[in-house]
């Protein structure tokens, strides 16, 4: 089993990312954890009999909150719709604040909702402007810019108990100048660490050059 984004998106990353081959090529730095996988389960995952949950998924950035929801029913789980989320905080007369306090808000909400699960997702933007200047034979010239460094951070929620399930973290290894096409491609890494089974003889290949992802070693 291999878990990994398709050709078309390794080769848009990397070109948005200024290449992956090259030596100060942009990389993820990405961590993780879950809960381990019992025997049983494991069996229900290897044979695709696992079971599926109705998923809320919950971000603050929408390409991030896509890319989320994309992987969760790429499982073959069902997701929440946002309007009828939306239609529950109306009716409870719930408010978000934008602080931490909006966790147990979102997760009333799903049970509301019939939810099992909820991913939380928090994209972090840290722009920065910065200046250069060159000078010519015919003349001197200066230019500004602005670089991104971003990262994401993702958590699977269990409604009814407040357990998390699983906790996934990723970056890059420099700033780079296109975030919306950074983020999504964060998201994706930071869940797939995060569910990576590296109890069960998988390792973690970062992005950087050739396949990535979640890959089953070799047994010679």
């Amino acid at each position: 089993m291999r878990i990994s984004p398709s050709g078309l998106a390794s080769l848009s990353i990397c070109l948005a990312l200024s290449g992956c081959g090259g030596g100060n090529a942009v990389r993820t730095i990405s961590s993780g954890s879950h809960i381990p996988y019992s025997d049983e389960r494991w069996v229900k995952i290897e044979n695709k009999q696992d079971d599926k949950y109705r998923f809320i998924v919950w971000g603050n950035h929408a390409g991030a909150t896509q890319a989320a929801m994309e992987l969760v029913q790429q499982g073959g789980h069902t997701i929440v719709e946002r309007a009828r989320l939306q239609e529950l905080f109306d009716e409870q007369q719930i408010r978000l604040t934008h602080t931490s306090d909006d966790d147990a808000r979102v997760l009333k909400v799903g049970r509301l909702a019939g939810g099992d699960r909820v991913v939380f997702v928090e994209a972090s933007d840290k722009p920065e402007i910065v200046s250069g200047a060159y000078v010519g034979p015919y003349g001197g010239t200066s230019r500004s810019s602005t670089i991104h460094q971003v990262s994401v951070a993702v958590r699977n929620v269990d409604v009814e108990t407040g357990e998390v399930r699983w906790s996934g973290h990723s970056t890059l290894t420099q700033p780079i100048t296109d975030p919306e096409v950074a983020i999504p491609l964060l998201t994706k890494a930071a869940m797939k660490r995060a569910i990576c089974p590296l109890e069960r003889g998988y390792e973690w290949v970062e992005l950087g050059s050739g396949p990535w992802g979640c890959i089953k070693k070799e047994t010679h």
